[in-house]
This record gives structure tokens, sequence and C-alpha cells, in this order.
């Protein structure tokens, strides 16, 4: 199972698209390269979507935990909203300070994290419905 993906699916599909011996086989995962939802909320309090205690109270649980994983979180709809239409621009002024937090104890770079958010941003400009974080030991 993944650590920290995202996939975008109908919730009524999440757990058989989960609980499938090829999950990735299935259309509509991006590889989130350890970007979890304290990343993600901490960068949509950057630009300035909420706070981080609204978005993270906005990413719930799906289903029962299970000892193992997955563990899969509702992504806030207006956090999705605004990563969709991130500006370049947006981008090189949010990426220094984003870099800078504790979660990526400097293995983050300012070019690495721009290329993610750019081709997250591509991703999600193609399309629609929910979004899950999908994390797992």
């Amino acid at each position: 199972m993944p650590l920290n993906d995202i996939l975008n699916c109908a919730e009524s599909d999440l757990w058989t698209i989960l609980d499938a011996e090829d999950a990735y086989q299935t259309d509509g995962w991006f590889m989130a390269k350890r970007i979890g939802m304290i990343e993600l909320c901490q960068l949509g309090e950057m630009l300035g979507v909420a706070s981080y205690d609204e978005l993270t109270s906005g990413s719930n649980l799906i289903g029962d935990p299970r000892d193992e994983g997955p563990w899969p979180q509702t992504i806030p709809t207006a956090l999705i909203d605004r990563l969709r239409t991130v500006t370049d621009a947006d981008i090189s002024a949010v990426v220094p300070k984003w870099a800078g937090i504790e979660e990526f104890r400097g293995g983050a770079t300012t070019e690495s994290l721009a290329e993610y958010l750019q081709t997250f941003r591509t991703y999600l400009a193609d399309r629609s419905g929910e979004f899950f974080m999908v994390n797992a030991l």
C-alpha cells in the first residue's frame, strides 16, 4: 500500500480500490512523494486557504481504522480548489517557506517542491470529484 499517495475516485469505490490486489492499476492515483496531510495543510495555510487547524479538521478518516493501514482521509475541497488554480508565481512565492517546515527536515528543495506543485496542479486540472490522501505504513 502507498505511503501518502492521493487517489481520485468516488467514496463508494474507495475501499474496493484499496482492497484490490493491484490497487495501483486503477486510474486516479497521484504519487505524492511522501507529502501527506500535515504538509498539504501547512501549504494551504501559506496559500491563504484557511488556517492549518481548519484544514486538518476538514480531513476526515474514511471507514474504520485498520491496524496496518491504509488510512484514507478526505482532502478539503477548498484546498483542492486552491491547488488546482495555483499559479507559477504563487508557487515561486510559497515554496521557499514551505521547504522550511519541520516535517521536511531540510530534505526538500524548492525545485522539487515547485515541480511537485506544478505536476499536482496538472493532475487536478484534469479531474473532478473526491480526492483522498491514502496513508499506510
